[in-house]
């Protein structure tokens, strides 16, 4: 069903159930009971003819969005791929930002004649905190990826134990 269609329908569902809550009103006015039972089956009616069309349009708009996706020969597992190459692409360059304090500071030849001190001075500040924070992120993925290398080959590894710190219970007597 096109969508253009299913949101014309919702539309026409939603004036039906105004023109029927415009008539219960009017029959509530005058007092008519038996009218308005009727009238409030037929808008409880309305309501699910709503609701219907309502879930017609999801699925319609769940439809194009996957026929989008295979127009541009993408599949829903491809999104998720895409959206983590994003997420190490930020990473790098985040990293690479950070370093570059350091770098300039190593090759001061680089560094068009400033002195050493004034320039560790204005680049120290910055570098050294991102480069422990993406540091430590490195290592956490490092160590995650490890660990379910490990978790694949050998079922009956307690990774839990290892995850905890496998060398918590060791002694320098139990590792002689």
């Amino acid at each position: 069903m096109c969508l253009s269609a299913v949101e014309d329908e919702q539309e026409s569902g939603k004036r039906e159930v105004a023109e029927w809550m415009k008539l219960v009103d009017q029959a509530e006015a005058t007092g008519w009971r038996a009218q308005i039972a009727e009238l409030e089956a037929q808008l409880q009616e309305a309501r699910q003819g709503m609701q219907d069309l309502q879930a017609k349009l999801d699925a319609a708009q769940a439809t194009v969005k996957s026929n989008e996706l295979v127009k541009k020969h993408i599949a829903p597992r491809d999104l998720q791929l895409d959206w983590k190459l994003d997420a190490a692409k930020g990473l790098h360059e985040e990293l690479v930002k950070s370093l570059e304090p350091t770098l300039k500071m190593l090759f001061l030849s680089y560094c068009e004649g400033k002195d050493p001190v004034q320039l560790a001075v204005e680049l120290v500040p910055d570098g050294p905190v991102a480069v422990r924070r993406l540091s430590e992120s490195v290592a956490n993925l490092i160590a995650s990826h490890a660990l379910a290398v490990v978790k694949s080959h050998y079922l009956r590894v307690d990774v839990h134990a290892v995850e905890e710190g496998y060398a918590a219970d060791c002694s320098e007597e139990d590792v002689d």
